[in-house]
């Protein structure tokens, strides 16, 4: 997969081309502009008679310009990685049956914490092949002790003691091979000390989570009987986070263009670093990739939530409620307060989210856009009411 500046220009052509496959990171500021403001006459102050007036219930606001504009929504995937997903798979390191509370899809372990438990018949055997074997050694060590000291004193022939100390040599060997045998029996269980694993483990045998991360993906049951490197758990690490959003070649960035996913929930955006130029056949999408500073806490691997895309114009839109829009004279319409008079503004819309809606119109220097009595101004408008 070739990698490269967006600083390269990017076309519509090369958008839509499904032969071309690569990533485009962002660099720079905006060079796009939204459309040009929509060019309409001078507008008519809205007559509205003297005794009206102190009836009239309108609330402004002052109009509020962005350069962050949303242009489009999804339903992007959460990853650990700006590709494939950064998981381990979790083991058993022994046949037997699966012991305790199993973790849950989307419960986070830290590495090192058990979760789980394994009784195996076969960490039972090796471990009481050990244990004999250390008893062994043990009285073997006692009677060469024992033998010594007689041999000094010239109470036993030289034979014997020779015949004691072969044994206790031969109990040593014994219990060499019984410490090779576990460890190799459980090497996936990184047994810390073989050479005493009584210290270590017992009949049950934990099953320890090698990464800190989240649990994406269980395939085992409480109760149920595993055999050695039978899969059981993926983890996936949470130490990082990216958010992939599938789009239309039409509303990616330009090369240059700072573009941002928002996430409702989220403290805040992320940063979009990666562009896939390479389209799907099937969907005719391409994917976004945003790493936000900080993982979002309430986020998790896998999931999938609603996103939204807003990429940074060269010419400001304002911002207001949606609400404040009205269909008047075949087109979008809103009202604004100049000075004592009221008047109807068209405009285009460029972007929505959250309840706020952003256009771009003829507004002047002081317009208050009217965002409650829309529809006793649209009525006057009309010429309702105004007899």
């Amino acid at each position: 997969m070739n990698i490269r500046p967006t600083h390269a220009p990017i076309t519509q052509a090369l958008l839509a081309a499904t032969a071309v496959t690569g990533m485009v990171f962002w660099l720079g500021t905006s060079s796009a502009s939204f459309a040009a403001t929509p060019d309409t006459a001078a507008p008519s102050a809205i007559t509205i008679p003297d005794a009206m007036r102190t009836n009239l219930k309108v609330q402004t606001q002052p109009l509020v310009f962005s350069k962050q504009i949303p242009v489009t929504q999804g339903l992007a995937t959460i990853s650990a990685a700006s590709s494939n997903q950064a998981s381990m798979q979790v083991s058993a390191p022994a046949d037997g049956q699966v012991a305790g509370t199993l973790p849950q899809v989307g419960q986070v372990v830290q590495a090192g914490e058990t979760l789980f438990e394994i009784t195996s018949a076969q960490l039972g055997a090796a471990l009481s092949q050990w244990q004999m074997a250390q008893a062994k050694v043990t009285l073997a060590q006692q009677n060469l002790n024992r033998d010594s000291a007689l041999f000094k004193d010239g109470l036993i022939a030289k034979k014997r003691l020779e015949a004691t100390r072969g044994e206790a040599q031969m109990a040593s060997a014994e219990l060499k091979a019984a410490a090779a045998r576990l460890k190799a029996d459980f090497v996936s269980y990184a047994l810390a000390g073989a050479d005493n694993p009584e210290q270590n483990m017992g009949i049950n045998l934990p099953v320890r989570a090698p990464i800190t991360g989240v649990i994406t993906q269980r395939m085992v049951m409480p109760g149920e009987r595993v055999t050695t490197g039978q899969s059981l758990f993926d983890i996936t690490a949470t130490q990082d986070q990216w958010w992939l959003l599938a789009i239309s070649p039409s509303k990616a960035p330009s090369a240059g263009q700072k573009a941002e996913l928002k996430i409702a929930g989220c403290p805040e955006s992320a940063p979009v670093s990666l562009m896939d130029l390479a389209v799907d056949p099937v969907s005719q999408l391409i994917t976004l990739r945003a790493r936000p500073k900080s993982p979002c806490p309430t986020l998790r691997p896998g999931q999938i939530t609603t996103a939204t895309l807003w990429l940074e114009q060269d010419k400001p839109a304002v911002s207001l409620p949606i609400s404040a829009l009205t269909e008047l004279n075949d087109r979008t319409e809103v009202f604004v307060q100049r000075g004592q008079n009221y008047f109807s503004i068209p405009v285009s819309r460029k972007g929505e989210a959250g309840g706020q809606v952003f256009v771009s119109g003829s507004f002047e220097s002081g317009d208050r856009v009217v965002t409650s009595g829309v529809s006793q101004l649209k009525a006057l408008a009309l010429g309702m009411g105004a007899e």
